[in-house]
């Protein structure tokens, strides 16, 4: 069973990758002030498992963040910091819906390793019954900003997206080009 959820969350996750090496400058499919250094964006993915392991969520998305080893990202800091569509669907393909992570606000910032930064905050984030505001929200960012780790307070959104963290990765940068230019890049294919 662990296997077949690795899987899965590797195949939704490569899944999301690859369809951000289709996008070109000329369709413009990314706005261009995304592409600049200010933020960071790309998919989101994870899985949610209920009580007995199974997996009853698929959750995918996209992010945008201006959270960078900048320091000036002081405390207290809101609104697009860290924004996040998230898409939940059944294994089964049923009850398709969606959720926005908004208004992330950062009460404090710590290293906990020397690879990563932790916000700690809370976010708004929209449910069925409405917006959901303060949420505690924690999001781990690697250092290069390569991957962010989401985990927002279970209790607090009734337990909607589960225990497991979403993983956001950042879009490639050679992707943004035109399809002739990645095909003559010198992208690494692993």
């Amino acid at each position: 069973m662990q296997n077949l959820k690795t899987l899965l969350f590797a195949a939704l996750l490569i899944s999301g990758l690859a369809s951000l090496a289709s996008i070109s400058n000329s369709v413009m499919a990314i706005p261009p002030t995304y592409l600049d250094a200010e933020y960071v964006f790309g998919p989101l993915s994870g899985l949610s498992e209920n009580e007995t392991g199974a997996i009853d969520w698929i959750i995918v998305g996209n992010w945008r963040s201006s959270l960078t080893n900048d320091t000036t990202v002081q405390n207290n800091q809101s609104s697009n910091v860290f924004n996040a569509a998230i898409e939940m669907i059944r294994p089964d393909g049923t009850a398709r819906h969606t959720h926005t992570l908004t208004d992330f606000t950062i009460l404090n910032i710590s290293n906990p390793d020397g690879n990563s930064t932790l916000y700690n905050g809370t976010s708004t984030v929209s449910l069925q019954e409405g917006p959901a505001l303060d949420i505690p929200t924690f999001i781990l960012k690697s250092n290069d900003n390569s991957v962010f780790t989401i985990m927002m307070d279970a209790d607090s959104v009734d337990n909607h997206f589960g225990e497991l963290p979403i993983y956001g990765v950042s879009a490639n940068p050679e992707f943004m080009k035109p399809a002739d230019a990645v095909r003559s890049s010198n992208l690494s294919v692993h």
